[in-house]
């Protein structure tokens, strides 16, 4: 059972990233083309959209074999990353912590989950 929830969240989150990555193409027109960059401005490469971070991040939780992610929420804003939910110990909420850091485009992990025995 618990694998094909798994499973289920994979595929979901494959979905999700290949659907991000199609909507999120970017097409340059000549007369942007010709400006410098601003100094300190992101390239597009450089520059991950929130929604494109949250689909890693819950990629990323679905995938990690020790924990048990199906009561964890993800929002995302600027790349910085909130998990809210719930998780059965303090090592689970640990490890959400960890995974969700490693994440590339991740800035800043704020962890809102509360320990609840499941």
């Amino acid at each position: 059972m618990k694998a094909m929830t798994t499973f289920k969240m994979v595929g979901g989150a494959v979905f999700l990233t290949l659907a991000m990555a199609a909507h999120a193409q970017v097409t340059v027109t000549d007369s942007a083309a010709s400006k410098p960059p601003a100094a300190g401005s992101e390239t597009v490469k450089e520059h991950l959209s929130d929604a494109t971070i949250t689909t890693k991040v819950k990629t990323a939780l679905a995938t990690e074999s020790n924990l048990k992610a199906l009561h964890i929420h993800v929002k995302t804003r600027n790349g910085a990353v909130r998990l809210t939910g719930s998780v059965p110990d303090a090592t689970q909420k640990s490890l959400a912590g960890e995974t969700v850091a490693n994440v590339g485009g991740v800035s800043h992990v704020r962890n809102n989950l509360k320990i609840v025995a499941q």
